[in-house]
């Protein structure tokens, strides 16, 4: 199997600030991985240093056999990795349509290899999140929601190879999460490789295969949910006893 995405002993400081603390792992093309840990453990962090908003302190990212620890988030978008935000953010003025064009930008050619013209690519998207009958609205208009959903869909104009998502059930009703769910299902059956950071955690166990525990910006636990969640470690820093016997099935 080809190397994908390999973190090598990967630190971030601010000043004196520990942020990241030798987080090293490597994900597989078609995996769906669970990053979480409780607030403050360095999740958005790691996700900024990977996807190019900041630069490693030292250590290595290499992406699709490339160092790309330098890379520009526009470049990464360009090789096919892409991320959400916890708090979307759409081109106001735009139209839900035109918001997700902007990203096609980065794709041209595969785009073009999927012998699609780009306008039937962004239609089968904006079907794909639920938001074909709001293509014409502005996005500055869209409620929660659909902001989510228009956050999904927006990331899914580059064509990604790789899709973080930073939080995507964040604020959403229990069918909105559904929605969602039924998405990012979707995707990974499709072959995106996608790495998500989640605090509702009953949600995010459904759909992935493998979870990294981070805690003070250390890896304390990487493995299959059902070990994880059992880990000694990982309950007394972050789910505790209870979690674990309430969800014991998910």
């Amino acid at each position: 199997m080809r190397e994908f995405l390999t973190i090598k002993s990967l630190h971030k400081y601010f000043g004196k600030l520990v942020a990241l603390h030798d987080i090293s792992f490597c994900v597989n093309p078609g995996e769906v991985v669970g990053l979480i840990g409780p607030n403050g453990a360095g999740k958005t962090t790691l996700f900024n240093v990977i996807t190019g908003f900041y630069r490693a302190s030292s250590g290595q990212i290499i992406f699709k056999g490339q160092d790309t620890t330098q890379f520009s988030p526009n470049k990464l978008a360009e090789m096919g990795m892409i991320r959400t935000f916890q708090i979307p953010r759409p081109f106001k003025e735009l139209t839900v349509h035109d918001n997700v064009a902007v990203g096609t930008l980065f794709s041209p050619e595969r785009i073009n290899q999927t012998h699609t013209s780009t306008e039937e690519f962004i239609e089968k998207i904006l079907k794909r999140v639920k938001l074909h009958p709001l293509k014409d609205q502005p996005a500055g208009i869209l409620g929660h929601g659909n902001l989510k959903l228009l956050e999904l869909g927006r990331a899914q104009g580059p064509f990604p190879e790789l899709l973080l998502l930073d939080e995507p059930f964040a604020g959403l009703t229990i069918s909105e999460i559904e929605s969602v769910s039924e998405i990012l299902q979707a995707l990974a059956a499709g072959g995106l490789t996608l790495i998500i950071v989640e605090h509702k955690l009953r949600e995010l166990m459904k759909l992935v295969t493998r979870v990294i525990v981070l805690h003070y910006g250390e890896k304390i636990a990487d493995g299959i949910p059902k070990d994880v969640t059992q880990n000694e470690q990982v309950l007394k820093a972050y789910l505790g006893r209870r979690w674990s016997k309430s969800n014991a099935g998910y």
